[in-house]
């Protein structure tokens, strides 16, 4: 089944009210814990991290969106409110905004490599990677972080990143109270306090065997056993070999040479894979295709993505592609699903993501067509990327 998502994503703005002064934040409770100190403690999951780097673009955003001036922000500058939402605050003005995104490219970076995932982290880098401006930057990331949550889930994850500030918190009051104790003076009588002599008391203990001693008893026990359960073998090659010393030209003994098998057909290598389509054609400049959620595997649904580039002087209204599927061992062609862009008029780009099912095969590969407004083709990519092989007898000349 194909399913396409477009490159738009909503952003709800509920929290767009001014703070006082000219920090920028969109939750105003205060019982939070640095941003810093939540990620050297507690390990965030995907979807986590995803809300915490959509609170941030969203905040930078609305602060471009509303002709502030560059805010400058440190870490320490950057909470986590009680309710779960990343709040940032400002520290003075930027010299400007492509200082804000350099700084803001450092704080993402953070958290996406603080959580488990190293497909949202290469996705986010990429996304930064890839964008000029504050604007270029938030869009890009907030699409890349959009996959890892559904709407329906974000209360559930806002009440678990909630639950590990509360954890934190929690930590840091204990060790603000060790350390306190730690200050209180010892009395001189109490230094100077003789204790009475206790003695030795192992002898009163029952002692118990070992960790050491109980694995060499283990040991012992294992080999007893293999040597019971192979002695009748070992017997009986010892009892063939004494025999046929005795008795080399034994006539029970069969001379006849089992045949031989041949050798096995070598695995052929897959060759490569020819789209017959250009790569640029009418208004259509560059067709780019990658995976949109790691390396695919045959047997499986595979997410592509793919970028169309276009001329702006054309206005062509919509793009329409779809991921196709080239058996590199059969030389079969299985296209998938048609996805339908919509392109704004002088637009330079379009993108978006569609899923094909890979067949069982040893050597795939799998290319972005488009077919309106010109007929073009992505560089094909290979599924595995490397060391595919082909069964003996296959047609593997390529597609």
């Amino acid at each position: 089944m194909i399913e396409a998502a477009l490159g738009v994503h909503a952003t709800n703005h509920e929290h767009e009210e001014d703070c006082s002064g000219p920090p920028v934040c969109i939750d105003d409770d205060t019982g939070g814990v640095a941003l810093a100190r939540l990620l050297a403690i507690a390990t965030l999951t995907p979807a986590q991290a995803a809300l915490l780097v959509t609170d941030v673009v969203d905040q930078l955003e609305l602060a471009h969106g509303r002709g502030r001036p560059p805010i400058r922000f440190r870490n320490d500058a950057v909470m986590v409110s009680g309710a779960g939402h990343l709040t940032i605050r400002s520290t003075g003005d930027a010299g400007s905004w492509d200082e804000v995104r350099d700084a803001a490219a450092g704080l993402l970076h953070r958290i996406v490599t603080n959580c488990s995932s190293e497909v949202l982290a290469d996705r986010v880098d990429v996304a930064i990677a890839e964008s000029s401006d504050i604007v270029g930057l938030a869009r890009r990331v907030r699409y890349s972080a959009a996959t890892e949550f559904d709407d329906a889930e974000i209360g559930r994850k806002r009440s678990q990143i909630a639950a590990l500030v509360t954890a934190v918190k929690g930590r840091a009051g204990t060790e603000d109270a060790a350390a306190e104790r730690t200050d209180v003076p010892i009395s001189a009588s109490g230094r100077n306090r003789r204790h009475p002599f206790a003695g030795k008391v192992w002898h009163r203990r029952r002692r118990r065997l070992s960790k050491r001693r109980g694995i060499l008893a283990l040991l012992a026990v294992l080999l007893i056993v293999g040597m019971v359960w192979a002695a009748p073998t070992a017997w009986s090659e010892l009892n063939r070999a004494w025999r046929t010393l005795l008795d080399p030209v034994e006539s029970s003994m069969d001379d006849r040479i089992s045949p031989v098998s041949p050798p096995a057909e070598p695995e052929t290598g897959p060759g490569p894979v020819d789209t017959a389509l250009p790569g640029a054609a009418g208004p259509i400049t560059q067709v780019a295709a990658t995976f949109a959620s790691g390396p695919c595997e045959a047997g499986r649904s595979c997410t592509v993505r793919v970028d169309v580039r276009l001329d702006p002087a054309v206005s062509v209204g919509a793009v329409t592609w779809n991921p196709t599927v080239y058996d590199r061992c059969t030389g079969a062609t299985l296209p998938g699903g048609d996805v339908t862009i919509p392109v704004p008029p002088g637009a330079q780009e379009a993108y978006g993501i569609g899923s094909v099912d890979l067949p069982p095969s040893s050597a795939l590969a799998v290319a972005a067509v488009t077919t309106v407004p010109a007929a073009t083709a992505s560089e094909p990519m290979y599924v595995p990327s490397e060391n595919a092989t082909c069964s003996p007898g296959s047609p593997s000349d390529g597609g």
